[in-house]
């Protein structure tokens, strides 16, 4: 009985000292998070007095939110629920341009001033690295892209890519961009029946920019497509989603499973990585008639070369919406529009008449770049489709960001400008009339862009 008792006493001893434990390396944790926040706080707080900073006001609402929870599952709400645009618009215009949030104990200031933004991506852009936040979304599709590279490697990157986009004449060929305009025709119903133009114009731009960043067409507006690039796209158009998820996710990404998103990016890897082949091996071919035999370096860079080929195309494949979204977005505009859609027409008929339009003429269509502008951001009265404020306006004003601004500015800006030129020319060259069929609101769909939750269903003629 003595020895039970021995024995029991010695049991609660170690349990007492093993809970003892836990409390204080609990406590140890607790203190050393405490700490590290109050050395944060009086870094940044030396940082505003040396800059001159005023003081931000934070959201009141969470003030007592200490840990950022309460935040973050507010915006995973507003993002679920399709509000996201809405939130963020509310709570600027009870803040102010400027204000300060804490999302699962981290400090971010959310701002929509124009200095500011300048500030960020141009004036101090050194000071600002956002490789931690984009890389793990990015590195596994493109380990060696510019969505993922940060600092010297970035810049060696971004320099390529903009090599490559340097000739427009050279690597935009309308007659191209006419295959393809005239693929997209044969998916409009006759006689102004309704359709989803959105989904449509994601099939064309994906199109283009699949002929121009692997030399062939994934054949997306095709009625016969392959099952290989049915799946490619299929894999592209998944990796886009849950890199935005995984965005918004923040830290609690680790949590879901990745198992599906890792198949896909080595599929979609694979699948650019022939063409990428295809491209580097045709290069080393033209250099051996042009320089004899070549040195053996050659051969050693070939599958770095391969490597960064792959990781560039898959960088312009991923940011492709933009394209798309601009176009779902100007009919949807333009389908409660009829006196900016009339003059439109009449603009494209009276400056290239109905043939489709040269190069030297793309740029005589003022009216289609302020609609294509108008499409794509806005500026005061930001609810009214007004594409003649852009007779007074400049697209390199600060707080306009279609393609980012500074070192960070999108190197491929002026193709996506010409093509779409030349596409929305095409467009109302051929039409006339755009019935609207949307009988929803428009409805926030976050993707690497904006697009409608509900499409964009319209009628041609």
């Amino acid at each position: 009985m003595n020895q039970a008792t021995t024995h029991f006493s010695s049991g609660a001893l170690d349990q007492e000292r093993l809970f003892k434990t836990c409390i204080l390396v609990l406590v140890g944790i607790a203190v050393s998070f405490l700490a590290q926040k109050l050395l944060q706080v009086h870094r940044l707080r030396a940082l505003e007095r040396l800059h001159g900073c005023g003081e931000l006001p934070s959201e009141s609402e969470f003030q007592y939110d200490f840990l950022g929870i309460a935040k973050a599952i507010q915006l995973a709400s507003h993002f679920r629920k399709r509000t996201s645009l809405v939130y963020t618009n509310a709570l600027f215009m009870k803040y102010g341009e400027t204000y300060v949030s804490n999302v699962i104990g981290h400090r971010l200031i959310f701002t929509c001033n124009a200095d500011n933004t300048k500030h960020l991506l141009s004036t101090a852009f050194v000071d600002f690295d956002s490789s931690p936040l984009r890389k793990p979304l990015f590195e596994y599709i493109t380990p060696h892209g510019i969505f993922t590279l940060d600092g010297p490697d970035w810049k060696k990157s971004r320099d390529q890519l903009r090599s490559r986009l340097s000739n427009l004449r050279k690597i935009i060929h309308l007659d191209s961009c006419e295959q393809h305009f005239q693929a997209f025709l044969r998916r409009v119903p006759p006689k102004g029946q309704a359709f989803d133009v959105q989904s449509c114009t994601f099939a064309l731009s994906l199109d283009m920019q699949t002929q121009f960043s692997l030399g062939e067409s994934v054949d997306a507006q095709s009625f016969s497509q392959s099952k290989e690039k049915k799946r490619f796209v299929e894999d592209l158009l998944f990796l886009k989603e849950r890199i935005v998820q995984d965005g918004f996710r923040g830290p609690l990404r680790r949590f879901f499973p990745k198992e599906r998103f890792h198949q896909s990016c080595l599929r979609a890897r694979e699948y650019v990585t022939r063409y990428a082949t295809r491209q580097v091996e045709q290069q080393i071919s033209n250099n051996e008639k042009n320089d004899g035999i070549p040195p053996a370096s050659a051969f050693n860079m070939r599958d770095r070369e391969i490597s960064q080929c792959t990781d560039q195309a898959l960088s312009i494949l991923l940011a492709n919406d933009s394209m798309s979204t601009t176009l779902s977005g100007l009919f949807f505009c333009l389908a409660q529009d009829d006196r900016a859609l009339k003059k439109l027409r009449a603009s494209i008929i009276a400056t290239v008449g109905s043939t489709p339009p040269t190069w030297g003429q793309l740029g005589s269509l003022h009216y289609v770049r302020w609609v294509i502008q108008e499409g794509k951001e806005f500026g005061d009265d930001p609810e009214k489709f007004y594409p003649e404020r852009w007779e007074d306006l400049s697209p390199e004003m600060p707080g306009y960001i279609p393609f980012n601004k500074g070192p960070r500015i999108c190197p491929g800006q002026q193709y996506a400008v010409i093509v779409l030129t030349y596409i929305v020319t095409r467009m109302f060259q051929t039409f006339s009339s755009v019935s609207n069929y949307n009988t929803k609101e428009w409805t926030e769909r976050i993707s690497m862009t904006l697009e409608n939750e509900n499409g964009v269903l319209v009628g041609l003629e």
